[in-house]
């Protein structure tokens, strides 16, 4: 007979012999039905109604022993699990991050962004432009000295110091714009920088392609995604399925 006990660490008599805890009763419990379904279930397969009958009884034994386990467990785990809502309830209040709370900080860090984006979008506007400009300088000058280059007189001093002299600018302005094309649009301060991140998303514009996509690159995936609908459709009552053969079958 299983005991349940209100206190986890109540201790049970058990016929006048030593006290155990709840948790020791319902363990030797559930070891005791172990130990006689491995009697019984050792590869014979049952011929009688009277073994059906008594494979059963203990089947609903094990059952109810099962239940009384899980009381048990629930019984022992309450204190704590009241104990961790309380805590994550009143963080929540501060960062919670879920269908039903946001967190009073994520609401200001995410007010802080909005203010930001506004500004580091235009600012990378204007750096992409002043990027743009500064290569379209550095290019000019990289055909400019090439073609100093190209065309000097080796025996005109005056225009090979031009031309070498075209070259080391055309080296400043390649730097120049290497530089701006590396600058990023962020916010300093206290902490780690804030600047704009580039993501990414796919947005459906074509269902058959898409579908297509799917069926060829990810086919298992779709696969057991399919099968997961069906199997929801046929639990709640469906016996034709295009595509699909319904199996019925004997289950205990």
């Amino acid at each position: 007979m299983t005991i349940v006990a209100e206190n986890p660490r109540a201790v049970i008599g058990n016929n006048g012999g030593p006290e155990i805890t709840a948790f020791e009763a319902v363990k030797i419990n559930i070891t005791d039905l172990y130990d006689e379904a491995r009697l019984w279930l050792d590869g014979t397969p049952v011929e009688t109604q009277e073994q059906a009958d008594a494979i059963n009884t203990l089947k609903a034994r094990i059952k109810d022993a099962i239940k009384a386990a899980e009381t048990q467990r629930l019984i022992e785990g309450a204190p704590h699990k009241q104990a961790i809502d309380e805590i994550q309830a009143r963080y929540n209040e501060l960062i919670g991050n879920n269908k039903s709370v946001t967190g009073i900080a994520l609401k200001a860090e995410e007010a802080c962004n909005k203010a930001l984006k506004p500004y580091l979008l235009e600012l990378d506007r204007q750096q992409q432009e002043a990027a743009r400009l500064a290569r379209e300088e550095a290019d000019r000058k990289q055909r400019e000295a090439m073609e100093a280059m190209r065309q000097r007189d080796a025996a005109n001093l005056a225009a090979t110091e031009e031309a070498e002299k075209l070259v080391q600018e055309a080296k400043k302005a390649e730097a120049a714009a290497a530089q701006a094309e590396k600058a990023k649009a962020h916010a300093k301060g206290d902490g780690r920088a804030t600047g704009l991140r580039t993501v990414y998303r796919a947005e459906i514009i074509d269902r058959k392609q898409a579908a297509a996509w799917v069926w060829v690159d990810h086919n298992d995936a779709l696969m057991a995604f399919i099968q997961d609908l069906a199997d929801k459709a046929v639990r709640t009552g469906a016996r034709k399925l295009p595509g699909f053969e319904i199996i019925e079958e004997k289950v205990l």
